[in-house]
């Protein structure tokens, strides 16, 4: 047989096949696959969630448009190759069935029936924040305390241990002109509306801003104040019962005995202002209302009434067994230009005060530090910084011979493989200082005790998002520092690749990312 015509047959039998195929067919005696059939089974919910966090994936399932009630649908997910069994669910009246999943890690889940598949649905695991391992505490310019502390029991005095911090200032002396500066106690936002005064022994006289005395009293009385639009008001009550009261003025003035202001040989109290966070030996008080709420003043002078009362340095330090006299001293003396400064700069008009009694200036709480454990060390430390009888003070002076900036922190840290104090330009943002620069702090590491070797901060997910102004953050990294270690620049990627690189100031991203310090080691990823 010829190759022709052994052709003819065999296409003639593929017709008859196709021909009995599609009677089959029409009389319903074969089926199709399920795709073909009109099954069909739509799935939703691809997203990104974190390792700790669940998310619903969805699946609808129909025929030629009809919801199949009440039929089991699989979920699988991709492993290792393969679609492997996670759960079953069962669709509602709707067709629609739903389950939560929680990944560790990003995955592929698909849902399926005998007679049909979804489409692939990916569940993007992000972290849930960084571990940043970090060490110091402070904004990290000038003396860092407990480095100070270290040089100090090393053998160090205060006057090297000032010229290390502030290099190329000069230890010096001032004239001692007895002048105050007004401390504001209370008044700031978060404080009450009203207050307590009282006084734990002697008397006390209420005058108001032209000098006229209102009222005396004992530790018997107490004065509440409170605020109105046209001033502060005064009511005096004797237990509980009001005994006088006093219309709004614009300012009043509480004076008590054993100060300089009232009778310096009578008996010495201290006044305590109810929601204020010290105590007060010296001084007097002005309450007035620059603002929404009463504000209490302390006016006390700076080169003993003030220092005395600052808590910026544990007193014990000073003592023989701790042996840091001369880190005391040292506080002092930076403690003095910082107000001496802010006495030279006038009131602000937002506390009608010189000085704040926390960390916005320098932490101030009177007589509790002054009368507290080893307050005597301290006042002997401040002491030291004065000299009588020539009515002069130390301080530190700039480049330029003024009264310099001396800011101070608790503790320098390490940053990859840098470490200690920063440029003041790349802490602020401010203008190069030469005494503001960066020195190796390896005292503060040695010194005994220190709680701010090490730590570790968080960084959550929802932070980072904020921070660096992406959708999701896959990863986060410091791509540079400055010279102390500290963060310069990150660096976060998105889910989607897109790259974000910040950079900030040193005390801008520990501000931004509220650690303790932005001395930065290293940066872990965590479910």
């Amino acid at each position: 047989m010829s190759p022709s015509n052994s052709a003819a047959p065999a296409a003639l039998l593929a017709r008859v096949i196709a021909a009995v195929l599609a009677s089959f067919l029409a009389v319903g005696l074969f089926t199709v696959p399920a795709a073909a059939a009109g099954y069909t089974l739509s799935a939703s919910g691809t997203t990104t969630t974190t390792a700790t966090v669940s998310k619903t994936l969805s699946a609808v399932y129909r025929y030629n448009g009809r919801a199949q009630k009440r039929v089991k649908v699989n979920l699988q997910r991709y492993s290792n190759g393969a679609w492997v069994q996670v759960k079953t669910v069962t669709t509602n009246l709707s067709g629609k069935a739903s389950t939560a999943v929680k990944p560790s890690a990003t995955t592929k889940y698909r849902f399926k029936t005998t007679k049909a598949t979804s489409s692939t649905l990916t569940v993007t695991v992000v972290p849930g924040s960084w571990a940043i391992a970090g060490s110091g505490y402070g904004h990290g310019v000038g003396m860092a305390q407990w480095g100070a502390y270290q040089m100090a029991r090393g053998g160090s005095s205060a006057a090297q241990i000032l010229r290390y911090y502030y290099p190329g200032a000069t230890v010096s002396t001032a004239n001692n002109p007895r002048t105050s500066v007004d401390v504001q106690v209370l008044g700031s936002s978060g404080d009450p509306a009203t207050t307590t005064l009282s006084l734990s022994a002697g008397s006390w006289r209420l005058l108001d801003g032209a000098g006229t005395q209102l009222a005396t009293g004992t530790s018997a009385h107490r004065i509440l104040i409170a605020r109105t639009s046209a001033g502060v008001t005064a009511r005096i009550t004797e237990n509980g019962v009001v005994r006088q009261k006093f219309g709004a003025r614009p300012a009043l003035y509480l004076e008590w005995t054993g100060t300089d202001y009232w009778d310096p040989d009578g008996t010495a109290g201290t006044v305590s202002v109810s929601g204020a966070q010290g105590t007060y030996r010296h001084g007097r008080l002005r309450i007035s209302s620059p603002g929404t709420l009463p504000n209490v003043v302390n006016q006390v002078v700076i080169n003993d009434e003030y220092l005395y009362g600052l808590d910026e340095m544990a007193s014990l330090w000073g003592t023989s067994g701790y042996g840091g006299a001369a880190a005391l001293q040292a506080q002092a003396v930076v403690a003095r230009n910082y107000a001496i400064l802010a006495k030279t700069a006038g009131l602000k008009a937002s506390c009608d005060c010189h000085l704040y009694d926390d960390t916005r200036s320098q932490n101030y709480t009177g007589w509790k530090k002054e009368g507290g454990e080893a307050g005597a060390t301290w006042r002997a430390a401040v002491d030291a910084t004065r000299q009588d009888a020539t009515g002069t003070v130390t301080v530190v002076r700039n480049a330029s011979d003024g009264i310099a900036e001396t800011p101070y922190f608790a503790s320098s840290g390490r940053g990859g493989s840098f470490s200690g104090t920063t440029n003041n330009q790349d802490a602020f943002g401010t203008a190069a200082q030469s005494h503001l620069r960066h020195v190796a702090d390896p005292y503060s590491r040695q010194a005994p005790g220190n709680p701010y070797v090490s730590w570790t901060g968080v960084l959550t997910q929802a932070k980072a998002r904020s921070v660096f102004k992406l959708t999701w953050v896959r990863s986060v990294k410091v791509t540079a520092r400055y010279s102390s270690g500290q963060i310069k620049t990150m660096q976060a990627v998105s889910t989607t690749g897109g790259t974000r690189t910040l950079t900030k100031t040193a005390e801008g991203w520990r501000t931004e990312l509220g650690f303790r310090g932005s001395w930065a080691h290293t940066v872990t990823a965590r479910k």
